[in-house]
């Protein structure tokens, strides 16, 4: 009988030894079978709808489970927002930072595990992101502005000048990031209980402020302008071009003199000649151009016309809208040629023309891809193509097509894809992994997957198979390495054989695979319970339900005292012997350090705090196979509360983020796993 039959017979003798605990604790006689022990083993076998799942990711809830954290989490990441504007408002800007800093994107990133809303998860990162980009801006501003009062102050009016082209520049961009909050905003409003009212109020209240600063440096260097623009053809298609006539003028209607004027439409410059006839009162700056547009959406109805200034004038830039009616244009590709033979990361060189009504086409992208993958794109220049784009490793090897299209649809202009052939060769792999024993129904995998050449193989699936049977994937890091903790379930055997295999019928890379067997602690125990001890069991198990409910209470006062919303966790009763072993935990810090050596610092934290679980979670007598937070929690009593959490917060941060752990990090990390393994009561 192995460890989980044992803790269920364990758990039925309980239940039926209840009333029989009642009445050795002193119950008076008459009470209800329902004791407190009893309600407390009731909620073990029934969490509650908010539990966190044990062998999963607490960031991760299904929708029954995730209600009360989504909620949560909402409130926390409105009101480290909503401090953020008060903070900015306030010309506190490392304050502000800090509310929509690290600890909001990690809040963001749980939000958007259990949030089924991907809009409002994108208004939760947009306004983020706006409020710092004020908040960097807003500071830089503030410090060129007073260096612009300096230099009026010293009468250097050259430099005063170009220090106000770049608050012009500077305001622009407040101006733009506090709308593009305030949008965000709404969204959020719109769509929760949410009220940002006051957090708009602020971020008005500042880009009111900047706007006040900012019109009296204009009124004291600038002279603002605006375009005077008719529309001669409002057809805009690459074969019969958009006709527009205009001039630029100061706000009073004086023409700007300005040699070389620069006009952008869609923010593309656009080729200036004299304007023909004499629809216009003055002579002085008139102008036209003929707008051909490549990538308009043929469902536009407006484009916008810029006007940029030379930094060097006292102009300041104006735009306009102007109506139009886009059509479509279909342009060839012509003379394309490709690389005949390529492989995994090698440069597939390519090389054609596009043109259209017999024109070439300038600056436009041509996307290159191989049997429907796309590699890159190149740009024309003046209709000519000519660049290379690597081959990825989802790529099928052996003999295929490669094409050359445009990389939009319904656009004003359109055509088809150019082909040429192409052979794809297989690279040799070479996959490395080891596999250790963490719990009774967990194993820690470790290792890396690289060319035959050594070159890491990034953000690549492995299967993991426990006795033949896919357990679970792990995905390699930048540096192809592998680490992570796989649930191996119940064994039959004192052996499991674990293998990582890599076999993509759809990639390039050859197909790879390790193996290694692995001795699990616990497993093929047996219980064998004398008979002469049935008879005391009701009494012993009594006392164990006394300690059973003590236990429960301790442990939901500690979860109480967590931030997040409470998890109840079910415990087990602990085994005989402790299952950890020093050696085992030894060589598991020992791999770290070795990880750690060669800069591979994400893997490093990883192996250490597997040696952490191992440590306690085996020494302890427990499966092993709780999730990082719930082994804290776990925990938190038994070892130092404060580093163990320090270690399970970098863990997540290698782990579960995209962001790679700092070589000090690193460090500190597996010195507390080194020093919370030597405090664990090891054989």
């Amino acid at each position: 009988m192995n460890h989980v039959a044992v803790r269920a017979v364990v758990l039925v003798l309980v239940a039926c030894s209840l009333p029989m605990a009642a009445t050795a604790a002193g119950a008076p006689a008459g009470a209800p079978a329902q004791s407190s022990a009893s309600g407390a083993l009731a909620q073990t076998d029934a969490p509650a709808a908010n539990e966190t799942p044990r062998h999963q990711n607490p960031d991760e809830y299904d929708e029954s489970e995730g209600g009360e954290l989504e909620s949560w989490l909402a409130d926390r990441l409105a009101g480290q927002l909503q401090e953020g504007t008060v903070a900015l408002n306030e010309g506190q800007y490392d304050r502000a930072r800090e509310y929509v800093g690290d600890d909001y994107d990690e809040r963001l990133a749980q939000y958007a595990e259990v949030a089924d809303d991907e809009e409002l998860v994108e208004a939760y990162r947009n306004a983020s992101e706006e409020q710092r980009r004020m908040a960097d801006t807003i500071e830089e501003y503030e410090q060129t502005q007073a260096e612009y009062e300096a230099a009026l102050e010293a009468g250097d009016e050259e430099r005063a000048h170009d220090l106000a082209r770049e608050l012009e520049g500077q305001y622009d961009e407040i101006d733009e990031a506090g709308e593009n909050a305030t949008t965000s905003y709404e969204t959020i409003s719109n769509e929760t209980d949410q009220d940002f009212s006051e957090a708009a109020a602020a971020v008005e209240e500042t880009r009111n402020e900047i706007d006040e600063t900012q019109t009296a440096v204009r009124d004291e260097q600038f002279v603002e302008t605006e375009l005077d623009l008719e529309v001669v053809d409002g057809t805009a298609s690459f074969e019969d071009p958009m006709v527009v006539r205009g001039e630029v003028r100061t706000a009073d209607g004086a023409p700007v003199e300005e040699e070389d004027l620069r006009i952008l439409v869609e923010g593309d410059p656009v080729e200036l000649e004299d304007s023909a006839g004499d629809w216009w009162e003055t002579e002085n700056s008139q102008f036209e151009f003929e707008y051909r547009p490549t990538d308009l959406e043929l469902d536009a109805e407006t484009v916008t016309v810029e006007y940029v200034p030379d930094g060097d004038t006292t102009y300041l830039g104006s735009e306009a809208d102007l109506e139009v009616t886009p059509e479509q244009t279909t342009a060839t590709i012509d003379g394309f040629s490709a690389t005949g033979e390529a492989a995994y990361n090698e440069s597939l060189s390519v090389d054609g023309t596009v043109s259209a009504a017999g024109v070439p086409v300038d600056d436009v992208p041509v996307a290159i891809a191989i049997d429907g993958e796309t590699l890159g794109t190149v740009n024309t220049t003046d209709g000519e193509f000519a660049g290379s784009v690597p081959v990825p490793a989802n790529v099928s090897d052996g003999e295929g097509t490669v094409t050359a299209s445009l990389p939009f649809d319904d656009r004003t202009l359109t055509a088809s894809p150019a082909e040429a052939p192409v052979t794809v060769a297989e690279t040799d792999t070479e996959l490395t992994a080891s596999a250790t024993a963490v719990g009774e129904e967990e194993i820690a995998v470790d290792g890396s997957f690289r060319t035959a050449d050594g070159e890491p193989l990034a953000n690549q699936t492995l299967e993991v198979r426990i006795d033949g049977v896919t357990a679970d994937t792990v995905e390699t890091d930048a540096n192809g390495d592998i680490a992570g903790t796989v649930e191996t379930g119940s064994v039959d055997g004192e052996e499991v054989t674990v293998a990582v295999a890599y076999d993509d019928a759809g990639s390039n890379l050859a197909a790879a695979d390790a193996e290694s067997t692995v001795a699990m602690p616990g497993a093929g125990d047996s219980l064998s319970v004398p008979r002469s001890a049935i008879a005391g069991v009701g009494a012993l198990l009594g006392v164990g339900a006394l300690g059973l409910a003590g236990w429960w209470r301790r442990r939901s006062e500690r979860d109480g005292r967590d931030r997040t919303p409470a998890v109840a966790v079910a415990g087990t009763a602990p085994d005989a012997e402790p299952i950890a072993t020093r050696e085992r935990v030894d060589a598991l810090l020992e791999r770290a350090d070795e990880r750690r050596a060669a800069e591979r610092y994400d893997t490093a934290v990883r192996t250490a705090y597997a040696a952490v679980r191992h440590a306690y979670g085996s020494a302890l007598g427990r499966p092993g196979a709780a999730t990082h937070w719930e082994f804290y929690r776990e925990h938190a009593d038994e070892a130092d509360a404060e580093a163990l959490r320090e270690l399970v917060e970098t863990y997540e941060v290698a782990a579960f983020t995209a962001d790679p752990v700092a070589e000090e990090q690193a460090g500190r990390a597996l010195a507390v796993a080194r020093r919370l393994c030597e405090a664990a009561d090891l054989e």
